[in-house]
Parts: C-alpha cells; sequence; structure tokens
C-alpha cells in the first residue's frame, strides 16, 4: 500500500471540504516510480480549478510516500464520461444524459435511454426510450442493472424526451410505474 491509512483519511476530508465525493484512490507499485490517482467527483462536477486546488493540496502528503529512492506521480481526476454508473449519486448526476444498459440475467428493460427521475429509496430510475411518437417511459430498478454507460452525444437532447424525465406530480422525486407516451 502506498497512501497509509492517516493520509487516506486526510484524502477524504480535503475532498469533502470542496464538496466533493472520494469515488477512489488508486494505486500501481508495479514500476519503479509508483503512481496514485485520486477519483473524485460532485454534484455540480468537477472543474479544472477544483482538480488542481486539491492537487496542490494533497502534493506534500504525496512527497512523503516514496521516499528518496522512489518518486510518486500524483493525478487527482474526475470519473470520466466513461464510468460506470454504479451507485444511486452516479445516476442523478446523470439525469438528462443518455445511457445505454446492460442487465442482469433474468431481468429486462430498454437497452438504452435518457435518464430521467431517480427515486433513491425505491431505488428506481426513470428511463426515457424509443424515438418519435415511439417514445416510452419506464421504471428500472437498480439492482436490475449490471453496468451501465453514459453515452457521449454531440446534439442537444431533444426537448420532448427532456419532457418526459419527470412524471406528473413527481416534483423531481422520481418515477415509480412505467408508462407509454
Amino acid at each position: 500500500m502506498i497512501v497509509p491509512e492517516p493520509d487516506r483519511a486526510h484524502i477524504l476530508e480535503a475532498v469533502s471540504d470542496r464538496g466533493l465525493d472520494l469515488e477512489d484512490i488508486r494505486e500501481d507499485s508495479r514500476s519503479s516510480t509508483w503512481h496514485v490517482t485520486i477519483v473524485v467527483d460532485g454534484d455540480s462536477g468537477v472543474s479544472l480549478d477544483d482538480l488542481a486546488e486539491l492537487s496542490t493540496a494533497l502534493d506534500p502528503l504525496a512527497e512523503r510516500w516514496g521516499g528518496p529512492d522512489r518518486p510518486v506521480t500524483l493525478e487527482v481526476t474526475s470519473r470520466g464520461v466513461d464510468a460506470p454508473l454504479e451507485l444511486p449519486r452516479h445516476w442523478r448526476r446523470a439525469r438528462g444524459r443518455q445511457v445505454d444498459i446492460t442487465y442482469v440475467p433474468g431481468a429486462d428493460g430498454p437497452q438504452r435511454g435518457r435518464i430521467g427521475d431517480l427515486d433513491e429509496e425505491a431505488g428506481v430510475v426513470r428511463l426515457v426510450s424509443g424515438a418519435g411518437r415511439g417514445k416510452k417511459v419506464d421504471s428500472v430498478a437498480l439492482e436490475q442493472v449490471d453496468r451501465a454507460v453514459i453515452r457521449v452525444e454531440f446534439r442537444p437532447a431533444p426537448q420532448d424526451e427532456l419532457d418526459l424525465l419527470s412524471g406528473p406530480g413527481d416534483a423531481g422525486r422520481g418515477a415509480r410505474g412505467g408508462e407509454d407516451r
């Protein structure tokens, strides 16, 4: 282990103090230069300024990790667009984005859709799928999702899809039942 336990607590505190979530601490000690990657995320995204500020704050810790004979490279980064949606907060932060989904064996649902409201208590996300007048709204249980990854889009989302991201009376909480539109 490159990063000692007390320093992990300090990293978590430094990340939290900036209103961010610590997603991962990755360590690679296979080469002569050790590499530590701190992965963060936030409700409003993560700016380059956020990453630079956090990197500057954590650099004094990193300088102690390797010693004079073993340099350590510190990288502070965000989750990235290709990171799978694994936690409810990932789904909430991806609202309005298009997603590709693979389901656990025995589960079925749309394989591509636009992420709508999330009901964290019920563990259900609203998905808008289909094209044109064939748009469909489904409620997908997160426990049935094996893997979900955001699709990169180069055009704004169609307004008719955005209009379906919340159901009548949902007030931003999320849908519970599927419905055709």
